[in-house]
């Protein structure tokens, strides 16, 4: 009789796990289905990290009613004109200016226009209105506390802080991320190659260590490793939450500037729901509020004003065009690891 009890609570747990695990698929199936079937969507197509398109996804659908369908893609998959059979065709492309200038380029995006995009800087959008920027990541000098307060007098611009041998600096390897990679286009497109190649040549006498990351510098610098970190403003605001002693300073000179924005594609079976998500993305209050409780610190292109730094000094941007071929990014990242990464010192 206990064998036979033993036999029955068995199959009984056993049907109940088969049962759990077929509702868990269906459960999976219509959700995948309801994902491909874009009726009430916006499919956006992206290469930003994981996380902060999930933040908006509530406040935008209580907004507007409608749900955002985010396709994570590697860059040169948002590059490539092939869609997975499985993924609903895009809406928007949201992603750097390089990319986005690169959609462009092979008539994947669509004109818009609008009174929302129309208030954003000329310097953070396409000119034939393409697309349009929406986050700037600017590049700040993450500074120790210490020194910042035994050096008042300190002037912090470029020349100084890249030539001055008795600076401990720290900057993310140019070859280790995108961000970086586009510090160096930008300093040659402001300074000239020359002039470039001369700063950075000083600077390689007295940098401590090239990051792998981009948190890398504002880190080293908070933990005293370096007296200066060259850093995106993100990464510095993260690691002042994490109450570390950094002081964001912003350069006298100006400042290089990373961005990220979005465009309509060309191909779009909804373009009015990408427009509408586009315009929210340039004016809701409500998700800066969200992204910033989750640590991600952008100026936003629509929201520039900013009080200036403990020093007094303003944000200003340098004026860019920003337009780099990928041959000549080629060029330039590899005169400078040969004449100066690995040709002026030994290597980390």
């Amino acid at each position: 009789m206990k064998r036979m009890a033993s036999v029955v609570l068995f199959l009984i747990l056993a049907a109940s796990a088969f049962l759990g695990i077929l509702d868990f698929a269906h459960k999976q199936a219509a959700i995948k289905a309801e994902r491909q079937n874009p009726s009430d969507y916006v499919t956006v197509y992206t290469d930003i990290p994981p996380g902060a398109l999930e933040l908006l996804n509530p406040v935008f659908f209580e907004e507007s009613g409608i749900k955002l369908n985010v396709v994570y893609l590697s860059t040169d998959q948002l590059a490539s004109e092939t869609s997975k059979p499985d993924v609903a065709p895009c809406d928007i492309f949201i992603s750097s200016q390089d990319s986005l200038n690169k959609l462009k380029e092979n008539n994947r995006l669509q004109i818009f226009a609008s009174a929302r995009t129309d208030t954003a800087l000329n310097l953070f959008k396409d000119e034939e209105c393409y697309w349009t920027g929406i986050w700037v990541d600017p590049v700040i000098f993450a500074v120790n506390k210490d020194y910042s307060l035994k050096h008042p007098a300190f002037q912090f611009n470029w020349p100084e802080v890249l030539t001055i041998k008795s600076v401990r600096l720290s900057v993310t390897d140019f070859i280790a991320a995108s961000m970086a990679e586009d510090l160096l286009m930008c300093m040659t497109e402001h300074f000239g190659i020359e002039e470039t190649m001369w700063y950075l040549t000083e600077a390689q006498k007295h940098i401590v260590q090239y990051g792998k990351y981009l948190s890398t510098p504002s880190r080293m610098a908070a933990m005293g490793k370096c007296d200066i970190g060259i850093s995106g403003f993100n990464e510095a605001v993260r690691t002042q939450k994490e109450n570390m002693p950094l002081e964001i300073v912003f350069p006298e000179d100006g400042s290089p500037w990373y961005l990220y924005g979005a465009g309509i594609s060309k191909d779009a079976q909804y373009p009015e729901r990408g427009q509408l998500f586009l315009n929210w993305l340039l004016d809701s209050p409500q998700y800066k509020n969200l992204m910033e409780k989750n640590n991600f610190y952008y100026i936003y292109v629509n929201d520039l004003a900013m009080n200036g730094d403990n020093r007094g000094t303003t944000l200003n941007f340098w004026n860019l065009q920003k337009k780099y071929y990928d041959e000549g990014k080629k060029d330039l990242l590899n005169q400078w690891g040969e004449k100066i990464r690995f040709g002026g010192k030994e290597s980390d």
